[in-house]
């Protein structure tokens, strides 16, 4: 039968030194006075087996289970208590034994020698106990430091393990923390009053038969918990496929809408062949009216030639006057001076219309250039055109040719009083003999009549001006009203065909725009419900940064408080390769908010309080201490060590002593397996991310979903799901305005189709 077979204490209760107590075999009475500690044994031995907690051992907390009577003054207090089982008469000694797996210890030795240091690392195979013995110990440690805070580790045979794989080996030996292996004051009279359920359900712990009621409800449990899990399976895959209802419906309609827009790119393209064939016939029309004005020139110039031989001719006609009067006497030299008058004022004017004619050159070809203008407003002067050929035709060709009458008829006079002075010359000319007599009394008369001579000849060459003028204008207008006339013929052929394209364009400009009103429709819908899901969003963000202590923090941050440096995290800056470990070392305390002195500390503590924003913690700079523990210098040669994680943080001297506050003795190792040897000499990290306290304990696992406070940044931005709903919210818009544009040039093109 399995036993106890001794028990030692140290510093226990009321055990100052160490003390080791024999049970032998038979029945082993301790006796003692009151006080004297009997019933400590027994705490003693459900502390070590983890049998009981600190109210069922009489204390408050473990760490008032240590005799601080007989202490040393120690930093570190520690008590523990061994408990040593005869397992000889075990029938399943053997196969006790192969549950418990070799051990291999790794001893680490140091040489010092005159030619340097080396470490050597040697590994031995320690075979379980209990093969070769037939003892069996569990140890329980517990440490207390002078903060206050205290870790408690078992041991199996001197080797670390946890209370729950120390249980499993104790039920292996029928002893069960529930069970009633041992008998405390008062269990006796409770077992006596007990119902037989109650005694049944002690036995069914004796016999190991409640053991198995215990594994039949936690299976029960954990069956109720896999048909949960299995029910939200289905409710999330029953969201999962009316999403992908959704995305098949999207999927249609965007592809309609990539259809649309191929069909909008081609009438687009057809649009752009039509207008380059109108700019292609206005081409051709200003090429013919360049044409038209170029045979203009041509005229002008055969007029402009036709009249320097007119003008030759009648200065050869001059020249032959004067040798005529050089060969005439006085009174015909008269005569022919009046004549001689005559043809230098028709000289005069013939130069002077020879000037007009050369400005008239000039202008014109200043008006062909101006006629390359206009000819590109006769298509919007069509219609004035046909405004103003009616207005021609009904009364400014009437006064033209009215006018036209009355100059004729004023050309007649004047041929008449030509003729008259003509006729006039030749009988004076004849009757010069009988006329000559009379000269001296004539001479004050003939000097008044031959200035308006002059007068009336100078008069009869700007009326055959005027004449000119008027018939060279009434030509250039009747040329445009026949080429006016021609191209209204000629645009009036295609009107017919245009108006069915404008009727064909009508009708299709209506479909589009009836597709784009559906499809600004579906567009709005889709932005209400895609704002609708970014508010939800924003606002679980938000609840997460408050559930996190983000909150708190941003607001402290982002208020005008002096005196405030920032978050831990902002303050230093660690290379990528260590950020993970130096973050997992950190933990909570990233989030720190860093300010000069406490008075700043204690008014962002007021601030939170009015806010009711939540909870900071402030490091003021000024009463901030560092870590001053002895460091292991020993570690630093270990394999696979890095550094102390304060020496791998870079920031500013003033703030080192805040990561030292951080970090305290935290150092860096690579793997897990290179830090385990070391556990419980000093707080360690991995790369990976795995932490060992100082207690034995260990942390890790996967990595860890990481944290918005990282080093060097305070991550204030969005998730990845909000970014993608704002993104897709802007293209709504932006599909939305141009949407809009469109059916406003649509609506513009069917009110200009309507209108032309």
């Amino acid at each position: 039968m399995v036993h106890v077979k001794r028990i030692e204490l140290s510093h226990f209760k009321s055990f100052g030194g160490t003390t080791a107590i024999p049970f032998l075999p038979g029945f082993t009475v301790v006796s003692g006075p009151n006080g004297s500690g009997k019933s400590n044994i027994l705490d003693a031995l459900l502390f070590c087996l983890g049998l009981a907690t600190s109210k069922g051992m009489r204390a408050e907390r473990l760490p008032d289970l240590i005799n601080h009577n007989h202490s040393n003054n120690r930093k570190t207090q520690e008590a523990y208590v061994s408990v040593t089982f005869d397992v000889s008469d075990l029938t399943d000694l053997e196969e006790f034994s192969r549950d418990n797996p070799p051990v291999t210890k790794i001893a680490l030795t140091e040489e010092n020698n005159n030619n340097g240091q080396g470490n050597q690392t040697e590994e031995t195979n320690i075979e379980n106990s209990l093969i070769t013995s037939s003892e069996w110990t569990v140890t329980r440690r517990l440490r207390v430091t002078k903060g206050g805070s205290y870790s408690s580790t078992y041991y199996i045979n001197d080797q670390p393990c946890n209370v729950s794989q120390l249980h499993e080996q104790l039920n292996r030996l029928r002893i069960y923390p529930e069970g009633y292996n041992v008998v405390l004051q008062g269990d006796v009279t409770r077992i006596i009053s007990m119902n037989g359920k109650e005694r049944r359900n002690i036995i069914d712990e004796l016999a190991g038969v409640a053991e198995f009621d215990r594994k039949i409800e936690k299976t029960k449990e954990t069956l109720e918990e896999v048909r949960e899990r299995e029910e939200r399976c289905q409710i999330i895959e029953t969201e999962l496929k009316r999403s992908l209802e959704r995305l098949a419906a999207d999927k249609i309609k965007a592809e309609k809408y990539k259809k649309l827009k191929q069909q909008i790119q081609e009438k687009q393209g057809w649009e752009t062949v039509l207008v380059w064939k109108l700019l292609q016939q206005k081409i051709s029309n200003l090429k013919t009216q360049i044409t038209v004005g170029e045979q203009e020139e041509q005229k002008l110039n055969q007029g402009i030639n036709e009249l320097a031989e007119k003008i030759k001719e009648n200065t050869a006609k001059l020249e032959d006057l004067n040798r005529q009067v050089k060969a005439l006497g006085e009174d015909e030299q008269l005569t022919v001076a009046s004549q001689l008058a005559t043809q230098k004022a028709q000289r005069n004017q013939r130069q002077q219309k020879q000037e007009e004619l050369d400005n008239l050159i000039q202008q014109t070809e200043q008006e062909i250039s101006e006629t390359e203008i206009i000819i590109n407003q006769q298509q919007q002067n069509l219609s004035q055109l046909t405004q103003d050929k009616n207005s021609l035709q009904q009364e400014t060709l009437p006064l033209l040719k009215e006018q036209r009458n009355r100059t004729s008829h004023t050309l007649e006079m004047a041929r008449q009083q030509a003729a008259a002075v003509a006729e006039a010359s030749d009988a004076w000319v004849q009757e010069q003999a009988k006329l000559s007599r009379q000269i001296s009394t004539l001479q004050d008369t003939l000097n008044p009549q031959l200035t308006q001579q002059a007068q009336l000849t100078e008069r009869y060459q700007q009326l055959q001006n005027n004449i000119n003028d008027e018939t060279q204008q009434l030509e250039t207008i009747e040329t445009e009203f026949n080429n006016q006339q021609q191209e209204f013929k000629q645009l009036s052929i295609p009107h017919e065909e245009k108006i069915q394209q404008l009727a064909q364009q009508l009708s299709t400009a209506e479909q589009d725009k009836s597709i784009l009103e559906e499809t600004q429709t579906r567009l709005d819908k889709e932005y209400r419900e895609k704002q609708r899901q970014l508010d939800r969003l924003e606002a679980s963000q938000q609840a997460q940064q408050e559930a996190q202590g983000t909150y708190a923090t941003q607001l402290i941050l982002n208020s005008d408080l002096p005196g405030v440096c920032g978050l831990v995290a902002q303050l230093g800056q660690v290379k990528p390769t260590y950020q993970l470990a130096l973050e997992i070392a950190a933990g909570s305390r990233l989030g720190y908010v860093v300010v000069e002195d406490d008075t700043i500390a204690a008014a962002g503590i007021k601030l939170l309080k009015q806010a009711k924003a939540g909870r900071a913690t402030f490091l003021p700079l000024t009463k901030i201490k560092p870590y001053r523990g002895q460091n292991n210098n020993s570690l630093r040669h270990a394999q696979g060590f890095i550094d102390l994680a304060v020496n791998l943080v870079l920031c500013r001297p003033e703030h080192e002593k805040i990561f030292s506050y951080v970090f305290g003795n935290t150092v860096v190792f690579e793997t897990l397996n290179d830090a385990r040897h070391h556990l419980g000499k000093q707080r360690i990290v991995t790369l990976e991310g795995d932490l060992l306290e100082t207690s034995g304990a260990m942390t890790g696992g996967s990595r860890p979903k990481r944290s918005s406070i990282r080093f060097g940044t305070l991550v204030q931005g969005e998730s990845h799901e909000i970014k993608s709903l704002k993104q897709r919210l802007t293209d709504l818009e932006e599909l939305l305005s141009r949407n809009l544009e469109k059916l406003q040039r649509n609506q513009s093109k069917l009110n200009n189709s309507t209108t032309s």
